[in-house]
């Protein structure tokens, strides 16, 4: 039996359905604030996210002067673009960077190349915290050491040496030498069995609780360049 064709109009419909629903989650992952000087970016970083920001920053030219992220795992398959484009961003429009509940991979990266950083309070089921690790190829998922340590000096330099190259670059410390280790930024002190500590580092093994993971005794955000706020 002959297949009817389906019609042009209806594959342009539904394309333009789908392009609508990715906008409009794109949209709820970042938003205004009361203030008027934040731009908040919620949940996982995407390119269309990111163009959004850019856009309200291009229209609205002096308005904002932070990034805030709120519980972000990172980015995908873009992340090294992503952390690209946040980095100009900030540098052209001189903006602060906000951490409230988790921030992680490439959303850790983009927050620690904020002029002015600082954790803000969440909750004590839900600390607020960074996860640093190295930048993976998204397919092979071999570590990109050459971007990885390029950006381990960036973000560096931002904090004028207060988080030292040596402490970043450990993320390739890892017992398995396969570069994945990382570095955990607790915003309030954790407790574990040799007391409370703000600040770890995992081998890459597989960790139940963030006290099995090596503290930096006396370490805090504060001697890291990183401001703590409610």
């Amino acid at each position: 039996m002959q297949k009817t064709p389906i019609p042009w109009l209806v594959i342009k419909a539904e394309l333009l359905l789908i392009f609508l629903v990715v906008l409009v989650l794109a949209v709820k992952s970042f938003r205004f604030v009361n203030d008027d000087t934040r731009l908040v970016l919620r949940g996982e970083l995407d390119l269309v996210s990111i163009a959004l920001i850019e856009n309200a920053l291009r229209e609205h030219k002096g308005k904002f002067n932070t990034l805030q992220f709120e519980d972000s795992p990172g980015a995908g398959a873009a992340a090294g673009m992503i952390v690209d484009q946040l980095e100009g961003l900030i540098n052209r429009h001189h903006l602060n960077t906000e951490a409230r509940g988790y921030c992680a991979s490439a959303c850790a990266a983009a927050f620690l190349l904020g002029e002015n950083r600082t954790l803000l309070k969440n909750n004590e089921l839900a600390p607020t915290y960074l996860m640093i690790h190295a930048f993976r190829n998204h397919v092979t998922r071999e570590v990109n050491y050459g971007k990885t340590e390029t950006l381990n000096k960036k973000m560096s330099a931002k904090s004028l040496s207060k988080l030292p190259l040596p402490l970043l670059n450990r993320i390739f410390d890892d017992k398995k030498g396969t570069g994945d280790g990382e570095i955990y930024i607790f915003r309030d002190p954790q407790r574990t069995p040799n007391g409370q500590h703000h600040v770890f580092v995992c081998d890459g093994s597989r960790h139940v609780v963030i006290g099995q993971c090596e503290p930096i005794v006396g370490m805090t955000p504060a001697k890291l360049g990183i401001r703590v706020a409610n």
